[in-house]
């Protein structure tokens, strides 16, 4: 698959992050990018769209990112799609909380380039998707 082709799936609530991390994925090459402002689009999104990789903000409402990746782990269609949880919080608890729900990767705000597409390309290759 063409690096274009990947459909990246952005789940984040602030505006200006949403515009942010659109332009790191597009800089880095990727074109098929859809944003939604919570988790309840997200799933929308994910049942009726070709997704192959998830970046997702931790703190949300009404659906919040782990319970979202929880999500995402139990549908047997979408359980295998990378996902990568996006915070502010480096707290190790945290961290091992969502590793125990099944995350592939996170990214600690604030964001850059290299860090965004150094953790993408790894799992799109690691998941066979590139």
């Amino acid at each position: 698959m063409l690096q274009e082709d990947v459909g990246i799936l952005v789940i984040e609530d602030v505006q200006a992050m949403q515009v942010q991390i659109r332009e790191l994925l597009t800089q880095i090459g990727f074109s098929r990018i859809v944003v939604v402002d919570n988790g309840i689009e997200a799933r929308h999104v994910l049942n009726n769209q070709l997704i192959q990789l998830i970046l997702c903000d931790w703190h949300m409402t009404p659906v919040t990112g782990l319970e979202l990746l929880s999500y995402v782990r139990s549908t047997m269609s979408l359980k295998r799609i990378p996902f990568i949880m996006v915070t502010a919080e480096n707290t190790r608890s945290l961290v091992l909380e969502a590793v125990r729900f099944g995350v592939d990767d996170y990214l600690l705000k604030p964001l850059t380039s290299d860090q965004v597409g150094n953790k993408v390309y790894a799992l799109l290759i690691k998941h066979q998707v590139l």
